[in-house]
């Protein structure tokens, strides 16, 4: 055998090396993964308060609950056993991350769905007050049909879309509606859009049960102050200004409005219901 061959078959193993991103400090690789949370879940919190729920939905849907379990996991929890666990040249180190982000993606992806189908998809004006829906609360295959038909817009990027539901004028048509409500176990206008229009075509409805803005601020002591900013705030008179209450999840709240126009100007956290 020659002694080239013989070197050859000598040479000494390459050394398996820890890859570069494991091989940091224990705090390094805390904060490296609590950032990079931060960075996500701060882009999904600004797709939720923007865009999805911007004010004053957030609050009045009660996103929260859902919003903290995502934000518990994935700031808080995740960076955390990244700080218990990790240890350069751990055996099983790669398991114990790859662990880690599936639990952050699992409780990512179940959050943002919630919260997303949970979305304000439609506020709807009937009778004497606005109700936010989403779309899981309206009748689908009915929205699909108005929005064919071109009797309705489609929903916004950011909020949800205003509609005025009205009741059948004809006899025969009050009396099916009465008969589907009461005795057929269907829901009432307010979530069929068979019954909806457009808001700028109906918003006489909402100017002839607005109130005045005075009757609220006399109503509602606590917040005078936070309602005689409105005008201001609003560049309008106190007489110009009405309101009328608003429905949703998690609190009735106060939609201020044109009272000429019934256009939606201002939505505030007040108890609309005054008696």
């Amino acid at each position: 055998m020659s002694a080239g061959s013989l070197s050859a078959r000598t040479e000494p193993l390459e050394v398996s090396r820890v890859p570069r991103w494991l091989d940091v400090s224990r705090p390094r690789a805390f904060s490296s993964h609590l950032a990079l949370s931060a960075v996500l879940v701060g882009t999904v919190c600004a797709l939720i308060f923007f865009v999805w729920y911007p004010h004053p939905y957030f609050q009045a849907v009660g996103a929260w609950s859902v919003l903290r379990i995502l934000v518990g996991v994935d700031l808080v929890l995740g960076p955390v056993l990244t700080l218990i666990l990790f240890k350069p040249g751990k055996r099983g180190l790669k398991f114990d991350l790859c662990f880690i982000a599936c639990v952050q993606l699992a409780a990512l992806v179940y959050g943002v769905t919630v919260i997303y189908n949970e979305r304000p998809y439609v506020n709807v004006f009937a009778l004497d007050r606005f109700t936010v829906y989403s779309y899981r609360d309206i009748d689908g295959e009915q929205w699909k049909n108005a929005l064919a038909a071109g009797r309705l817009d489609a929903k916004p990027w950011r909020g949800p879309v205003l509609v005025v539901a009205t009741k059948p004028t004809d006899l025969a048509g009050a009396q099916r509606l009465l008969d589907e409500t009461v005795f057929g176990g269907k829901p009432d206008i307010d979530r069929r859009p068979e019954f909806w229009s457009r808001y700028e075509e109906q918003a006489a409805q909402v100017v002839r049960v607005q109130r005045p803005l005075a009757a609220l601020r006399a109503a509602r002591p606590d917040s005078a102050a936070l309602i005689a900013a409105l005008p201001a705030r609003l560049d309008r008179p106190e007489s110009s200004l009405g309101f009328v209450a608003m429905i949703a999840k998690n609190r009735d709240v106060t939609m201020i409005v044109d009272a000429k126009t019934g256009e939606p100007l201002e939505v505030v956290d007040v108890d609309p219901w005054i008696g």
